[in-house]
């Protein structure tokens, strides 16, 4: 996927070194995913198991301590190990985490490969200067308003669809600009057509779509969906949560809430499978990837990227199990509400009950 990075970055295609110090910067979740991803198979290559010699770390919740062990334990059965502190833009730049980051930068680990993501980090920070001095810096800017239809029909042809710039602009006026949401939406579009399948059968050829189809299957998000409900609860964005389930309430009527509970149901299922993998030392996207596709009452379980498993995974850290299955519980109990009281009754349990979980 093109997008626009740093001068200090390896130029593509070259096979340098990997470096101790990796600063991946960008304001697009998919663009800090991408990398990140492009960072974990060029450490396979090298012979890393990931699965064992890795380690995620929310840079809100990390302390001085945590980081030392993190950066300081040896690898398992690998050459060597990755480490990855997301969002450390959001500490302070007296924060003693940072202090630690700048220090480490200057003699790091050489069995760990470091990597350091924010949406921005200003070039004055010591932050930034310490980690270009000792490694490598990865830029990536979303693309322009002219380049994003070009940038989306790539999209599409990496999903397996052929599609015009006509329709990439249909699709980035129904979705937006947001390069998670474009590729989401394309997600969906490349299920509906078995792009999966067709390639499963050995057919690689691009699929046409339509403009019609792209509009009934996606439809305009300019009005709120309620996936997005479902999202911002995970993120505990309480005021944001109630919010769109007023504005879906006005737009779709009572009946919305039946879908909203179906939605909560299976985002709190993988919130809790992905809390109980981190409870046992084993929150890697991959193991969560697996574990969504193997453990299904249907046999068919959830397929996700890992940048999208990451996430998961993330907002899993700000819960707590017992937490999750209380939720899962009472969730039922609003649901038997829903269908056995007056609207106003259930639309209240559903409230209280989304409240709770974004405390």
């Amino acid at each position: 996927m093109t997008s626009t990075t740093s001068k200090t970055e390896t130029t593509a295609g070259t096979k340098a070194k990997l470096k101790p110090i990796n600063l991946i910067i960008s304001d697009q979740d998919l663009l800090r995913a991408e990398a990140l991803t492009r960072l974990r198979q060029r450490m396979t290559e090298e012979g890393v198991d990931l699965d064992l010699d890795s380690q995620t770390i929310e840079a809100e919740t990390m302390d001085v301590s945590t980081f030392a062990s993190a950066t300081g334990t040896l690898p398992f059965m690998s050459p060597q190990r990755l480490v990855i502190v997301q969002n450390i833009d959001k500490l302070k730049a007296a924060d003693a985490c940072v202090l630690a980051i700048i220090k480490y930068c200057e003699d790091p680990n050489p069995t760990t490969v470091l990597a350091l993501t924010a949406q921005r980090l200003p070039k004055t920070t010591k932050l930034y200067k310490a980690a270009a001095k000792a490694g490598l810096v990865i830029e990536r800017k979303a693309p322009t308003k002219k380049d994003l239809p070009q940038h989306v029909s790539l999209m599409f042809a990496q999903a397996g669809i052929k599609a015009s710039m006509l329709d990439s602009n249909t699709l980035i006026n129904l979705v937006g600009d947001d390069l998670a949401s474009l590729n989401s939406a394309i997600e969906q579009l490349a299920a509906f057509k078995d792009v999966a399948g067709r390639r499963k059968a050995g057919d690689d050829s691009l699929v046409s779509i339509s403009q019609i189809e792209i509009t009934n299957l996606i439809g305009d998000t300019s009005e709120v969906k309620a996936w997005e409900l479902t999202d911002a609860l995970a993120n505990k964005e309480g005021s944001k949560t109630l919010d769109i389930l007023a504005r879906l309430s006005r737009s779709e009527g009572e009946s919305v809430h039946f879908l909203v509970v179906f939605l909560l149901a299976t985002k709190l299922r993988e919130l809790l499978t992905a809390r109980v993998l981190i409870d046992r030392g084993e929150g890697s996207s991959s193991l969560l990837i697996e574990h969504l596709q193997n453990h299904s009452t249907k046999g068919k379980g959830r397929s996700l990227q890992p940048w999208l498993a990451d996430r998961l995974l993330r907002q899993a850290r700000q819960f707590k199990t017992a937490e999750l299955r209380d939720g899962l519980r009472e969730l039922a109990e609003v649901e038997y509400t829903m269908k056995t009281s007056p609207p106003q009754l259930g639309r209240l349990a559903l409230v209280r009950l989304l409240i709770k979980l974004c405390k």
